[in-house]
């Protein structure tokens, strides 16, 4: 029992030195599909689309009770992403958790969390798993997740996130990529390294 909560212990203290010791308001929203709406050009947007509509409803005598409606929903965004800000604060704690409970290292997660990172490159104790084998399970996950190549000491593979960044709504795949990548962990990673030990994933 001891081992185990040393064990326990270590891994907390790596997770928690493998990340930013302060995560930006992109980092917390990477975490979590509702960080969308503290992105600060959507909430701008949708701010201003009410405020056009509710200078719109003064020029036209609309009456007191749509113009009075329409200029509470111009600060309506600003509050939605107060409230969804306030309460992504602990996503660090989360994240940090999520780390430790793997049983190999997880490097270079802030790449994710900031918007980036195309692949994660796998680095097994031994030989590597025939790439074959391992798109099958990948393809559980995602057709667009899958090896693109190793190593010339055979343990070392890499495998595509697939998550195309959106240019009209970048804070919607910057979650994306992050959910990806805990599920290529969780569902194929993990169950893989019972057979094929893994040494650190490392985001590229």
């Amino acid at each position: 029992m001891p081992e185990l909560t040393h064990g326990s212990a270590a891994a907390g203290e790596r997770a928690d030195q493998s990340v930013s010791a302060r995560f930006t308001r992109l980092m917390n929203a990477s975490t979590s599909r509702w960080g969308v709406l503290t992105d600060p050009p959507l909430v701008a947007l949708a701010s201003g689309v009410f405020l056009l509509l509710f200078l719109g409803a003064l020029g036209r005598d609309a009456g007191p009770e749509v113009a009075r409606a329409l200029g509470v929903l111009v600060f309506a965004p600003i509050s939605v992403a107060l409230v969804v800000s306030v309460a992504l604060r602990g996503a660090r704690r989360a994240v940090v958790a999520w780390l430790a409970r793997q049983p190999f290292p997880v490097e270079n997660l802030n790449a994710v969390l900031n918007g980036l990172g195309e692949a994660l490159e796998v680095t097994f104790v031994g030989a590597a798993p025939e790439a074959a084998e391992l798109n099958v399970e990948l393809d559980k996950v995602h057709p667009d997740a899958f090896v693109t190549g190793g190593v010339e000491d055979a343990r070392t593979l890499d495998i595509r996130i697939g998550v195309v960044d959106s240019k009209r709504n970048p804070a919607a795949t910057n979650h994306q990529r992050y959910a990806r990548v805990r599920e290529l962990v969780e569902r194929v990673l993990v169950p893989l390294a019972e057979r094929y030990p893994i040494q650190v994933v490392r985001v590229k």
